[in-house]
């Protein structure tokens, strides 16, 4: 970022830091703090798993999504921003491994995609109003998860 301010960087860092604790967020199961990441009306394309509008259908498809798993992990790199006042786009790669014991045919599933983000600051700081989900490959036993 040639010529990034101060604040410009701290944004960057504070749309870093919500993308990781998305990750730390539904990992942990902690659906419902999901509201601290989007907008009330945040719209969530995650790919096979399904288009949602509203950050109550987010946290729905989250739960139903990862509470059947005995163990999931989303790990969160490459992260780019551009801020434009108090709009921003972000996007960062993620690597996901999905664990349920005793799934016939195998009990892991390894993804690896990319988050697109559409933000807008609000009062209570960065919030992500869209986010676009797009898989990359995987490997293993798809009965994981679908």
């Amino acid at each position: 970022m040639t010529g990034a301010t101060m604040s410009d960087l701290a944004d960057v860092q504070a749309i870093r830091d919500l993308q990781i604790t998305y990750a730390y967020l539904i990992d942990n199961g902690a659906y419902d703090d999901l509201d601290q990441i989007f907008t009330a009306d945040a719209v969530g394309d995650f790919d096979r798993a399904g288009l949602v509008e509203g950050v109550a259908a987010i946290q729905a498809l989250c739960r139903q999504a990862l509470e059947p798993l005995t163990a999931a992990q989303h790990l969160n790199a490459n992260h780019l921003a551009r801020i434009e006042g108090d709009t921003a786009t972000a996007s960062c790669y993620l690597r996901v491994h999905l664990y349920r014991e005793g799934t016939p045919g195998g009990d892991h599933l390894k993804m690896g995609g990319r988050y697109d983000d559409q933000l807008v600051r609000t009062d209570r700081g960065w919030r992500i109003k869209r986010r676009k989900l797009t898989l990359l490959w995987s490997e293993g036993n798809p009965d994981v998860r679908w």
